[in-house]
């Protein structure tokens, strides 16, 4: 049997280090094109701002796994559990009062539903995003174009 201590050390370093041993979360924060934002409003994580989003837009937040608490200024809060290679979806959503003004308020979608919402939504430009957990460009894979074909063709 041949000792190899380099070996060695790679797998206790890789080890002892468990955030970079578990797949990272991904997190899609969105607004519909017929939202009420109609200006970019800023979205926190952990309580510090990760990007801002507004209609027709979104942007996805790579986490390690962990709860977490999302937040739009003057706002109705959400508390997120990311899951390990798992993608949830977050939703600006608005509450509206009589003789009050609509509040932001953030929501979990489920999968199908911020799927087909987001299929014509824009990704947020790049001056947009202001931490390193918001993902420079759209993660998501490209969608392949179908094609009809006429019967008999």
């Amino acid at each position: 049997m041949v000792f190899r201590p380099k070996a060695l050390v790679c797998l206790l370093l890789a080890a002892s280090l468990p955030g970079l041993a578990e797949d990272p979360a991904r997190v899609y924060v969105y607004a519909r094109r017929e939202t009420e934002a109609r200006s970019w409003i800023a979205v926190s994580c952990g309580g510090s701002v990760a990007a801002e989003v507004k209609q027709g837009h979104f942007f996805a937040l790579t986490l390690a796994p962990g709860r977490y608490l999302l937040s739009v200024e003057n706002g109705v809060p959400l508390a997120l559990d990311a899951a390990t290679g798992k993608d949830s979806y977050v939703r600006l959503d608005w509450q509206y009062q009589v003789g009050r003004p609509p509040i932001a308020a953030l929501s979990k979608a489920g999968p199908e539903d911020a799927r087909r919402e987001m299929q014509y939504l824009a990704y947020v430009p790049s001056k947009r995003l202001h931490s390193s957990l918001a993902a420079r460009s759209d993660p998501r894979a490209p969608v392949q174009p179908r094609w009809k074909n006429r019967a008999g063709q």
